[in-house]
């Protein structure tokens, strides 16, 4: 085997697809960048990944006519996008997305555990706020140096951090079983990762700023409740706010 054809070998391994040569789009970053739980999914895609055919990637790729190469997966930290995910990206693509940094920092995790503690689940893990506060001291650095790596690859690309969408607001509600301290808590660390994401070097598509009025407990969500057991959609952006995701990525990318 060459050269060439070992490391495009390994790019298909690595993301779950091939990278077309002169992919227009690349779309990195773990599950909120996915979309599990929004049907369809992707053809072809690792179903671990919950990569779907409506997330934002797909559809403002659409919008904006580019050729997507999607290897974005759930549960992907800034190490998985820097060791596998980066590869999709090639010197011909002209634009990258970016959502990444709430696996670093146990984000979802965290509120999936308290969810399940306060409903009185079995077997639901514990929250370790010392660690969280800890990683959320230097996420901002492990997303740069993605940023860094993207653009090392595709210097003329233009790089978007997509930030992450608004889960709970101020208070608790029904399908979002969370003490008035675990909410606090919550909030406190999507605006730490936030800022963390400004701080990372790249333009911000502001998802979270976007999403403010449409977290879980709204008349109008962008956001699933909580599913005991764990589901992958609990907690998670739904179509709505995949689409209002989009809308904001095109916008900026023109």
């Amino acid at each position: 085997m060459t050269v060439l054809a070992t490391v495009l070998a390994l790019a298909v391994t690595a993301s779950g697809l091939a990278a077309p040569a002169a992919a227009d789009y690349v779309a990195l970053g773990s599950s909120f960048a996915a979309g599990p739980g929004i049907t369809p999914t992707q053809p072809g895609s690792p179903p671990a990944c919950g990569r779907s055919a409506r997330n934002y990637a797909s559809q403002a790729a659409a919008k904006l006519r580019l050729t997507l190469t999607d290897a974005t997966c759930s549960g992907a930290t800034t190490a998985d996008v820097l060791n596998n995910q980066v590869n999709a990206v090639t010197e011909n693509t002209k634009l990258v997305t970016i959502t990444i940094g709430g696996n670093d920092v146990n984000y979802i995790g965290s509120l999936f555990a308290y969810s399940c503690q306060t409903s009185g689940g079995s077997q639901c893990g514990t929250v370790d706020q010392a660690a969280i506060d800890r990683a959320l001291t230097t996420v901002h650095t492990k997303i740069g140096n993605v940023v860094t790596a993207v653009r090392q690859k595709a210097p003329r690309a233009k790089v978007l951090l997509v930030n992450y969408l608004t889960v709970v607001s101020r208070t608790a509600c029904t399908g979002v079983p969370l003490t008035q301290a675990q909410v606090d808590f919550e909030r406190s660390v999507a605006q730490r990762l936030a800022a963390a994401t400004r701080r990372a070097g790249a333009p911000v598509v502001d998802a979270a700023g976007a999403s403010a009025a449409h977290d879980a407990c709204s008349a109008s969500p962008w956001m699933e409740k909580y599913q005991p057991g764990g589901g992958r959609a609990g907690y998670h952006p739904n179509l709505a706010g995949m689409t209002a995701v989009a809308e904001l990525v095109v916008r900026q990318a023109r």
